[in-house]
């Protein structure tokens, strides 16, 4: 997590500069010293709008009485274990069973159920969803996230909103002007659409992390892994009954639910935030309680405990990756068109210069398709080898290019180095 944060530093500073320039462009000293104070300042914002969108995204509302009879038991035994104040109970009208929380801190914490939460679960199972969800408040993952994803978040909006301008406009005069503007700022947009990808996946690792610490911690409140592995599977279950159309409708919450509504992951993806998943597959979660549930038997001297539901179920083979492989083909064939470009000498390039353009597409396709690779490998499926080796091939050269030019200018600068 220490990696993650740090690289979205370093991919965020440069931005953070330009900024700050284009404002002493525009307003002078005066307008840099306030986007330097302006953007942090903004930055500091983002927790108190999330728990905002989070509740306006899911059309949640007060629980009744009836609901906080059976939850409030509950949660006053879990915070009085954990240590925690009593945290607001929201009620989400839907049948797709699942759960989230919300809030920058414990004490403005709010944790929303849904009817089909409350449905299929038992008391038991529900009470490790509770505490699943009392351990992200009790760890601030909403604050963390936010913190991480809001200049992403901002930056998709802007690539988004430049990329479909040509569709949004309403005059045909604007959206031919729009368009040319876009084929003219295509390379622009294909880098910040790599910044923007390699910036949701650090977040996406951030979050699955989160996962993680939030169902040992379930664990550990509750003292019993096996409730929070039967509630999880019991919800990953009910998934093919719910209706397509409820499924849908919750998937704008997938980030935020204990375990995220089943989508289709063999198509193509285009969006960062769609092609990475935000959740650790369910089988590495089971996994990792069951460990931790014969840990916890150990320690107490009994006997090794079982692991519930999953114990009879045949192990699933991963799925395949076919995006991996051929981002990996692609970086092969990008660097045997590049070497037979130079190897045909001057006087043949002439009559090939085809070969750069077609290059140029394999690239592009190769970081589309490595980038799907590496989000599928996530999700659980073959190939991560494939998809890194794919990207590194097609965009190793350029980070290095990029970081030399970077680290000579700031030797120009300190008037040292090969340029002073």
């Amino acid at each position: 997590m220490t990696v993650c944060l740090a690289l979205l530093v370093v991919l965020y500073f440069p931005f953070f500069l330009w900024i700050i320039g284009f404002a002493y462009f525009i307003w002078g000293t005066s307008g840099a010293v306030l986007a330097a104070f302006g953007a942090p300042g903004l930055l500091a914002l983002a927790p108190y709008l999330s728990e905002l969108l989070a509740l306006s995204l899911a059309q949640a509302h007060a629980a009744d009485e009836a609901t906080m009879a059976r939850l409030r038991p509950m949660l006053e035994r879990l915070c009085g274990l954990a240590d925690l104040p009593l945290p607001r109970v929201g009620l989400m009208q839907t049948d797709v069973p699942n759960a989230f929380s919300a809030g920058r801190s414990p004490k403005s914490g709010v944790i929303v159920v849904t009817c089909g939460l409350l449905d299929r679960l038992d008391d038991e199972e529900l009470e490790a969803v509770l505490a699943h969800e009392l351990a992200h408040l009790a760890n601030r993952d909403a604050f963390v996230m936010t913190i991480a994803a809001a200049p992403a978040m901002i930056g998709r909006k802007l690539i988004w909103g430049l990329a479909t301008l040509p569709f949004t406009a309403e005059k045909i005069g604007s959206k031919v002007v729009s368009a040319f503007a876009l084929l003219y700022l295509l390379p622009v947009l294909f880098v910040a659409w790599i910044v923007y990808a390699f910036a949701t996946l650090l977040v996406m690792s951030i979050s699955r992390y989160r996962e993680y610490v939030a169902d040992r911690g379930a664990a550990i409140i509750t003292g019993s892994p096996e409730q929070l592995m039967s509630a999880l599977q019991k919800i990953a279950d009910a998934f093919p009954l719910i209706p397509e159309r409820d499924l849908r409708e919750a998937m704008r919450m997938n980030a935020f639910f204990v375990i995220p509504a089943e989508s289709n992951r063999d198509s193509f993806e285009v969006d960062p935030l769609r092609i990475f998943p935000t959740h650790p597959p369910l089988e590495r979660r089971l996994e990792r309680l069951a460990d931790f549930a014969r840990d916890l038997g150990r320690s107490r001297g009994g006997e090794d405990a079982p692991k519930p539901v999953t114990a009879d179920l045949p192990a699933r083979p991963r799925p395949d990756n076919p995006h991996a492989l051929a981002a990996f083909f692609l970086a092969v064939l990008v660097w045997g068109m590049f070497g037979g470009v130079a190897l045909a000498g001057g006087d043949a390039i002439e009559s090939m210069l085809w070969i750069p353009v077609l290059a140029s597409l394999a690239l592009a396709g190769g970081v589309f398709l490595g980038f799907q690779g590496v989000g599928r490998a996530s999700a659980g499926a073959q190939g991560m080898g494939y998809a890194v080796a794919g990207l590194v091939l097609l965009l190793g050269p350029w980070a290095l290019a990029m970081l030399t030019v970077v680290v000579v200018a700031v030797l120009a600068l300190l008037g040292v180095g090969p340029i002073n």
